[in-house]
């Protein structure tokens, strides 16, 4: 039986990408703080209350893979949005440890066994790591750390045989957005519909079929964010324009879920 690691197993996508996997026949250990969540997923997975924040996180999760691992999603994510200079530097740690730190470390020590099966890491990313949102300065800078990140792993591939993709969603609506929203969030977030937390699972475990490096959702912001990416010195000078192309979008958003 193939074994596969998903963090923030609990929330919306990570139980989306669970099922998938279970239904394919993986064993999955899935991660997540939030043990009332866990207990939530299909009987056959092995559920890991782990806070991964916590210096040896990575311990009890190698140890419940042992020497082989074919597939790790790094899908747990944490979004701080207020005004950056009232941000807190635990609430930036956090941040930083869950989005960033996390995927690199829990790669690291699954490593071993993910070159022992030939295996592949998936991390879910955002859009935000190609256009950094001002109201979530510390989110896109971590999923833009990430990506580097899994793109400096993907060198290796020919050498270790390891696996690596990235699924960048545009917003997905998720309590977390839900959450960001009610907290100050970026309006840019509702230039078009969220996603539903099943298209990005579909998505993650679709590099297990037809591996890629990078997958965007929706799929034409790809090359548009690349594109901006050239001259990042517009984005300020179009930011005020994308905010009033979603302000529908976002009172729609407000109206639907009872938001002020």
């Amino acid at each position: 039986m193939r074994t596969a690691v998903v963090t923030g197993a609990a929330g919306a996508i990570g139980a989306a990408v669970c099922a998938r996997l279970d239904a394919r026949g993986f064993h999955v250990v899935a991660v997540d703080l939030d043990p009332v969540g866990l207990d939530r997923l299909p009987a056959p997975v092995t559920r890991l209350p782990v806070d991964l924040t916590t210096p040896d996180f990575h311990e009890p999760i190698a140890a419940a893979v042992g020497e082989r691992c074919d597939l790790l999603v790094n899908n747990a994510g944490v979004v701080v949005t207020r005004p950056f200079e009232e941000v807190t530097a635990e609430q930036s740690r956090r941040e930083q440890l869950v989005n960033l730190q996390a995927p690199m470390q829990l790669s690291r020590a699954l490593y071993p066994a993910l070159r022992a099966a030939r295996g592949r890491i998936v991390s879910v990313g955002s859009l935000g790591a190609l256009m950094p949102l001002a109201e979530s300065a510390g989110y896109s800078a971590s999923k833009a750390g990430l990506r580097t990140f899994m793109f400096a792993m993907a060198m290796l591939e020919r050498e270790t045989g390891v696996g690596v993709s990235m699924v960048h969603p545009a917003a997905v609506d998720t309590p977390m957005l839900r959450r960001e929203m009610a907290g100050g969030g970026s309006a840019i977030n509702l230039l078009g519909d969220p996603l539903s937390p099943e298209a990005v699972a579909d998505a993650v475990v679709a590099h297990l079929d037809r591996p890629r490096l990078e997958t965007f959702l929706p799929r034409h912001n790809g090359w548009s964010l690349k594109a901006a990416g050239l001259a990042p010195g517009l984005l300020p000078r179009v930011r005020p324009l994308l905010e009033r192309l979603a302000e529908p979008g976002l009172r729609e958003y407000r109206r639907r879920h009872g938001l002020r």
